[in-house]
């Protein structure tokens, strides 16, 4: 059935939406010169020459903020001068004969909407087969009668329900789809990542069938049934990267619906690691990582009395669990803490078999370990091969590996680790008076014996090669470093101040942030100076699993030197490491100058 006839001639509105179509704009407006009354470009802030080839052509050129490919071409329909409307996208053009038709139509408007079939151009040849044609379309349609509908970035035009009427017209539109291979691989991705997202929001599934046999069945149909054959290489191309694409729309739906699974799953994090300052420190950045992918989780950290201050002060950290104190509790009291803080999740880093226990004790569910230690066979739930001893990563992006079982597969690079540390000096603000008029520098000589050392002949040595105009020097360390280090203190130069033992962690983190520098071994101070962002600079020796590679402090400003040769003269007498001592003082300053 036909609506009314009329014989007025109908005015035609052409609407394109566009961004960065430089190359196929001209193409797409000279081919509706002929049939246009109206044309209105709605551009989403092309960075090209769009603008300008459009308004050279007489079109009207309207920048609007993109929301999906539906709710642009509607809005561009709004802005249409008239209600009926040809809408093209701005790869395609009208072929002779199909512009004859619409003068035709034009003339004699008798539907709502007029199907067309499109002819597209890939790489240059004409498909005729694939599914790609004949590929009808509703194009040209009275705007009062239906809106733009289907699934971004699919988007369909779609008539209104009730009486409407249709009909189909000769011609083609002209799709001028991809030049190269590499730009359909990308429209591919782009298309999938909408889609997904798409069908995910109205709660579509991704089962394994569909995963793994729509592809086969698509290619199938596409290639053989849809006659994909007879368009020769170019046949083969499209129907294999159109299978691609399908398993690629349902493995990203599918990692869509994982990582809600997990947002609910993972919601109450416990991180334990139960060792020195500069491990806890280098784990931080997990506690980042974790909120990076599920922004909603609660982080409760596991650590020892004297690293208490370092996890407060972390951004990504919600609670502190005291694990000397839990360890001091009786079995089911020790249970019953754990259980308070309502976990769903426990990762542990540094391994503890009676907090391995205890986890599960507590029913945690999820519980992720390292499958090298034994205690662990019957504890975890949730195993990584991991081995710390004779790998070349670093700690922090071994620590990564962890994350596996929550679907965390990634291994970020050192600068990007150092971005999600969420280290800050806190609140507490330095008391110590500081003079601003010069460069500040830490040196950090001891270790508590968890590093080598740099002689302390090496320290006076750099104090004295760095002009005491431009530079003060802090010496650091513990109360009972104080005594060890006291004689060589009274040797040092008066522009040199002894700190050591004068600060508790808070304030010794906040007196760090206001440095310049902080020269040390790989010792806790040192992470600390490289997490807040000031010029830490390492001294490490060549020797696995000690060196740099696998210690070295992360920062924006951090740096090492090691000298450079392969030595394990000193693994049974480390207090005889001659190699930390091939590290000049000059090397140091050196370093220092530059950055200064």
């Amino acid at each position: 059935m036909t609506s009314p006839t009329s014989h007025t001639p109908k005015k035609l509105s052409v609407v394109i939406i566009t961004f960065n179509e430089e190359k196929n704009i001209r193409r797409c407006i000279e081919s509706v010169l002929e049939v246009a009354d109206d044309i209105v470009v709605v551009d989403s802030f092309s960075t090209d020459q769009t603008e300008q080839i459009c308004l050279s052509l007489g079109a009207r050129f309207i920048t609007h903020a993109f929301e999906g490919h539906i709710e642009q071409k509607n809005w561009a329909a709004s802005q249409a001068l008239y209600p009926h409307i040809l809408s093209l996208d701005a790869d395609e053009a009208l072929d002779e004969q199909l512009k004859t038709s619409i003068l035709a139509i034009k003339q004699h408007w008798q539907y709502d909407g007029y199907y067309m079939n499109r002819l597209t151009n890939y790489c240059g040849k004409w498909i005729k087969h694939c599914g790609w044609y004949p590929d009808k379309k509703l194009r040209l349609w009275d705007s009062r009668k239906g809106a733009w509908g289907g699934v971004n970035p699919h988007d369909k035009y779609e008539m209104f329900e009730g009486d409407k009427t249709t009909n189909f017209i000769k011609g083609d539109i002209l799709h001028y789809s991809y030049y190269t291979i590499e730009e359909h691989y990308k429209q591919v991705h782009y298309f999938t990542d909408i889609l997904a997202k798409s069908q995910f929001k109205v709660g579509k599934k991704a089962p394994f069938y569909k995963l793994y046999f729509s592809p086969i069945f698509g290619f199938i149909r596409n290639y053989f049934i849809r006659l994909g054959i007879l368009d020769g290489l170019a046949g083969l191309t499209i129907c294999r990267i159109s299978a691609y694409a399908t398993f690629l729309k349902y493995q990203k739906l599918k990692k869509h619906i994982q990582k809600e699974k997990n947002n609910q799953q993972f919601q109450r994090i416990i991180i334990s690691r139960t060792d020195a300052i500069g491990d806890v420190i280098l784990s931080l950045p997990l506690c980042g990582i974790i909120k990076k992918y599920y922004p909603k989780a609660h982080i409760i950290f596991i650590g020892r009395t004297y690293t208490k201050a370092i996890i407060e002060h972390c951004a990504h950290v919600d609670e502190f669990i005291n694990a000397d104190l839990l360890l001091q509790l009786e079995k089911n009291a020790a249970v019953d803490l754990l259980k308070k803080y309502q976990p769903d999740t426990i990762i542990h880093i540094y391994p503890k078999s009676k907090i391995a226990k205890l986890a599960k004790l507590a029913n945690i569910p999820t519980r992720i370990g390292t499958s090298k230690r034994t205690f662990h066979l019957f504890n975890i739930n949730h195993f990584v091969y991991l081995t710390r001893k004779n790998s070349f990563l670093h700690e922090s992006q071994l620590n990564c590996k962890l994350l596996q079982p929550l679907g965390i597969n990634i291994e970020p690079s050192l600068a990007e680790m150092a971005t999600f540390t969420g280290f800050n000096k806190g609140i507490l603000k330095n008391s110590f008076p500081i003079d601003y008029t010069k460069k500040n520098i830490i040196l950090h000589p001891k270790s508590n014996a968890s590093a080598r050392e740099w002689h302390l002949d090496n320290f006076k040595a750099l104090i004295q090669l760095l002009p005491k105009d431009k530079f003060t020097f802090y010496i650091s360390g513990t109360a009972k470093e104080k005594e060890i280090l006291g004689d060589w203190l009274k040797t040092l130069p008066e522009h040199v101040i002894d700190i050591t033992g004068k600060f508790t962690l808070p304030e010794f983190i906040s007196f760090i942030a206001e440095a310049d520098f902080l020269v040390a071994a790989s010792t806790g101070p040192l992470h600390m100076a490289a997490a807040l962002g000031i010029g830490a600079i390492g001294i490490y020796p060549p020797l696995h699993p000690i060196h740099p590679g696998r210690w070295q402090p992360i920062g924006a400003k951090a740096t090492y030197l090691v000298a450079q040769k392969d030595c394990n003269a000193c693994v049974k007498k480390p207090k005889d490491c001659a190699c930390m001592n091939l590290v000049t003082p000059q090397a140091i300053a050196q370093l220092i100058h530059p950055i200064a």
